[in-house]
């Protein structure tokens, strides 16, 4: 097996003329998330590659991988390609095979799953066992479900047993997927069953330019179809995103041929095409946590000339030049706290500012985070700040900010008899500063009370620009008019 293996490895095998043919690899079938194919690949076709080796060095193999990350980044995709790249046995397990509706049926899924595998790799062929969503089959153990504690101790008994008997038994890799990785059970993370964890992440825009390519490869694109771009506007879109996304452009593009009169005419999608399927397909990073996407430019704003000329060189120039940042050692502004009178923009400035920096942004206000639930306020901080790190580049926008972080007025008490308020301030000051570590991610505030809000929001690191938005001079008056009234007709005396 494997001497077959690196025949594979290192080009395939030989057609009936003798001319070599090309094996197949799993990038004709996924984009991106280099690290996570490589671990896979390590997992599964080393063992056989280098067994002579590993034998001589009594070196050990890893037989568990879990791959985590938001849903829809392509951990499934991942396995599947890797199946059948190196031509292995594939055993599903999921939540529907394994939550019986009688008592002691999803251990006895599990027990026939692995002797499958076993079965399979006896045979000299790689075994894969894939459980999806492990989080939903073997969650965090407690006496009050006794049914799932059940499954976790099957799935950990066979997953020891796959390591004690390692040199009796055929090589089998069990390879778990999940979106929460802190709902597992601790027991399942230890060494010696699921050894190493990947991060299957959010592509960057060279990967969504990647997988773009891929999934339109069938299409016919017109000429001025610029991917690059499109890669550049689905920012905080995952791998599923990005195909619905080009699925919805065939579609509308499907719907405009229909519609004209000109017969036997080949599909081609136009850019429109891609802009129209945009707006219909939303990123799943922002979704529930954020309105619509900002579409306000600097030239929508009348005057503030050079309040507007500070926002790009703290907001737009780290997002746009961040690798000059970074090589210059220049740390960016975490955040920006406008504040002035009632309708004089500051709300439109931050949307701009994320709209010509072409970041994701979330919007939150007071009334958003004061909930009649205890607790959920600060979940939803949480999340969206979670969600930001996922999504970068990306900018928060808190309006109302004095609402959201007002002044303590006096030494607290216990945690349990802090206020709404006191718990929203205590999270906002967490958050920001786990921003040290993350790169992209721009928290904006507006407020008209700059005075009502505490303190210890206006230190280094956290708002570290304040910037004060005046009611428009004559000037800004002015341009303002003009350009609310450029698409109306207006008198000559006017």
């Amino acid at each position: 097996m494997g001497e077959v293996m690196a025949a594979r490895s290192r080009g395939g095998t030989n057609g009936e003329d003798g001319e070599p043919v090309a094996r197949w690899r799993a990038e004709e079938a996924v984009a991106g998330n280099r690290m996570a194919l490589q671990a896979l690949r390590e997992l599964v076709i080393y063992p056989f590659l280098y067994a002579r080796q590993s034998r001589l060095l009594g070196l050990k193999w890893p037989r568990g991988l879990l791959l985590y990350g938001p849903p829809g980044t392509g951990k499934t995709s991942l396995v599947q390609a890797i199946v059948r790249e190196c031509s292995a046995h594939l055993t599903m397990i999921n939540t529907y095979s394994v939550h019986k509706a009688h008592a002691g049926e999803g251990e006895k899924f599990l027990r026939e799953a692995f002797s499958e595998a076993y079965s399979q790799a006896s045979q000299g062929r790689p075994a894969i066992i894939f459980i999806d969503e492990l989080d939903g089959i073997c969650p965090r153990r407690n006496s009050r479900r006794e049914q799932e504690s059940r499954i976790v101790g099957q799935l950990l008994t066979l997953m020891d047993g796959n390591k004690k008997l390692s040199k009796k038994l055929p090589h089998v890799v069990v390879v778990a997927s999940t979106n929460r990785v802190d709902a597992i059970d601790p027991a399942l993370r230890r060494p010696g069953r699921f050894d190493s964890e990947i991060e299957v992440t959010v592509p960057t825009v060279e990967e969504r330019l990647q997988i773009l390519k891929l999934y339109s490869k069938n299409l016919h694109l017109d000429e001025n179809v610029d991917l690059q771009i499109i890669a550049g506007w689905c920012n905080g879109y995952v791998g599923a995103d990005l195909e619905a996304l080009c699925r919805e452009a065939a579609r509308l593009a499907y719907r405009r041929l229909s519609n004209s009169s000109e017969d036997g005419k080949v599909l081609t999608l136009l850019m429109e095409d891609w802009e129209s399927a945009r707006s219909q397909i939303k990123a799943s990073m922002i979704r529930g946590v954020t309105k619509e996407a900002p579409t306000v430019s600097w030239d929508d704003i009348g005057g503030l000339k050079d309040l507007k000329k500070k926002l790009q060189q703290a907001v737009e120039w780290p997002i746009k030049h961040a690798a000059a940042f970074a090589r210059l050692g220049i740390s960016p502004v975490r955040g920006v706290l406008l504040h002035g009178p009632p309708g004089c923009s500051k709300t439109t400035l931050a949307k701009a500012a994320a709209h010509a920096a072409q970041a994701s942004f979330f919007s939150l206000s007071g009334a958003e985070l004061y909930s009649k639930y205890v607790g959920e306020g600060e979940a939803l901080l949480r999340r969206t700040f979670q969600r930001a790190r996922l999504s970068s580049p990306s900018i928060i926008f808190f309006d109302e900010a004095d609402a959201i972080a007002p002044k303590r007025t006096g030494p607290s008490g216990d945690s349990g008899n802090a206020t709404v308020g006191e718990r929203l301030l205590s999270t906002l000051l967490t958050e920001m500063d786990g921003l040290e570590l993350a790169t992209g991610i721009i928290v904006l505030a507006a407020t008209n009370r700059p005075k009502a809000i505490d303190a210890a929001l206006l230190r280094p690191g956290r708002f570290d620009m304040v910037l004060y938005v005046p009611p428009p001079d004559a000037q800004g008056r002015h341009e303002i008019l003009r350009i609310h009234t450029r698409k109306m007709k207006l008198g000559e005396d006017v």
